[in-house]
């Protein structure tokens, strides 16, 4: 009898200790829940406000991809989708990577270059060009190269001020 009253206070004991660590890690998961849905928000908010100060991208191409070196929020990412303000004025400044024949240009989704935004070729490695006073419009979908469109090619999402 002794054994058995031992083995149930145990038994109970971690029932017990089982239970408050179930609560515990329920309410961790609610906050941790919170914070997520919190931080989601904030982003949603502020997603916008992040390219307001923007004005220039610029770029590497290489066959492979549009590799973002400025600004920040673009740096070291591949083919980045970018988010422009409608009517403001942006600069596309990119340098060649692997002495390959690039271009940039500024298409619709219909596949259509917008306003003549197109950038001259550059063919020599280290070489760079800018695509100057590209003017946001809702009709922007995407930067791409002519040349390697299935590589190089990156989305462009247009927000109102």
């Amino acid at each position: 009898m002794l054994d058995s009253d031992h083995v149930s206070r145990r038994t109970a004991l971690r029932l017990s200790l089982a239970s408050g660590v179930a609560i515990l890690a329920g309410c961790a998961d609610d906050n941790d829940e919170n914070d997520v849905d919190d931080e989601n928000d904030v982003d949603d908010e502020n997603g916008v406000e992040d390219w307001e100060d923007i004005d220039e991208f610029v770029f590497e191409g290489r066959v492979e991809a549009w590799t973002g070196v400025e600004p920040d929020i673009i740096e070291d990412e591949d083919n980045p989708t970018l988010t422009l303000i409608e009517g403001e004025e942006y600069d596309f400044r990119w340098i060649n990577a692997d002495g390959v024949t690039h271009n940039l240009e500024i298409r619709d989704g219909d596949d259509e270059i917008i306003d003549d935004y197109q950038s001259e070729d550059v063919t020599e490695e280290g070489e760079e060009t800018v695509l100057e006073g590209v003017v946001a419009s809702e009709d922007m979908d995407v930067y791409i190269c002519d040349y390697h469109e299935s590589t190089q090619v990156g989305d462009i999402e247009v927000e109102s001020a």
